[in-house]
């Protein structure tokens, strides 16, 4: 199905300037224009930050709004088990205080990754594979870095998997170098390593671009629709960033990237 209104009306986005439009007002809008079963698809994207605000409601932290629950329905999906999809409620089952779920927590990121990809199609799928394989990849950068254990780092992931496989070979090696539809990620974190808050910004920037790429011709078509909630997103967060939060980003995107 075409959304010739919908796509029409959206105003172009660029990064690093504020955009006329807001995640909530995009919302509204897909909610009126969407077909129950495409808005499920958006649906898909928002839950990223709702596996990421289980987490942050666990340490008391402000949680994000893009998320499809607020702080009060979350608490109550999380006590009735209801409302989220199984794969979270398998991770409650499978550690059942909040300091293992947290220890354990990359877990659930890559379960969201593995399951929603694999009910995935066209624009959707492809833009979860990015995004899961840009944090591989990630992985295989700090690591080196920082000395740590590549084997113990990717331990939730599937090691037979190829991008993982290729992280793994490279165990002993002094450098990481990552596969070649993401060598231009090695100059953009090498660059900025030392810089978290503008290593947040490249990467945000290197979404958005890379997302621009992904939609196909047909500018009316659901994946293009998909792909500007993505880029919203992408900029907003952009926009979001101060120090304090850009240290915390980077910190962590690597330890939830698994």
């Amino acid at each position: 199905m075409d959304y010739y209104f919908l796509a029409s009306a959206l105003p172009e986005l660029q990064i690093g300037y504020p955009p006329d439009i807001h995640f909530k007002a995009l919302d509204a809008l897909m909610k009126i224009n969407l077909t129950k079963e495409d808005y499920q698809k958006a649906a898909v994207l928002r839950r990223y930050y709702d596996i990421q605000n289980i987490r942050a409601f666990w340490l008391g932290e402000e949680i994000d709004r893009r998320g499809i629950f607020n702080e009060v329905d979350l608490e109550e999906s999380l006590v009735t088990r209801l409302g989220l999809p199984e794969y979270v409620y398998a991770f409650l089952e499978k550690y059942d205080n909040k300091e293992s779920r947290l220890k354990h927590f990359p877990e659930l990121v890559a379960a969201y990754f593995k399951e929603e990809g694999a009910s995935a199609e066209g624009f959707l799928k492809e833009y979860l594979a990015f995004e899961r394989e840009m944090r591989i990849v990630l992985i295989g950068f700090r690591a080196k870095k920082m000395g740590k254990d590549l084997a113990f780092e990717l331990q939730y992931e599937d090691p037979y998997d190829e991008i993982v496989a290729q992280v793994l070979a490279q165990k002993d090696s002094k450098n990481y170098e990552p596969p070649t539809r993401y060598a231009d990620l090695k100059a953009l974190f090498e660059e900025h390593y030392e810089e978290p808050l503008k290593l947040h910004q490249a990467l945000c920037e290197y979404r958005f671009y890379k997302v621009e790429g992904m939609y196909e011709m047909d500018l009316f078509s659901i994946g293009r629709i998909l792909a500007y909630l993505a880029q919203l997103m992408i900029v907003e967060r952009w926009l979001e960033l101060d120090k304090k939060k850009g240290l915390e980003v980077i910190d962590t995107i690597v330890k939830e990237a698994s």
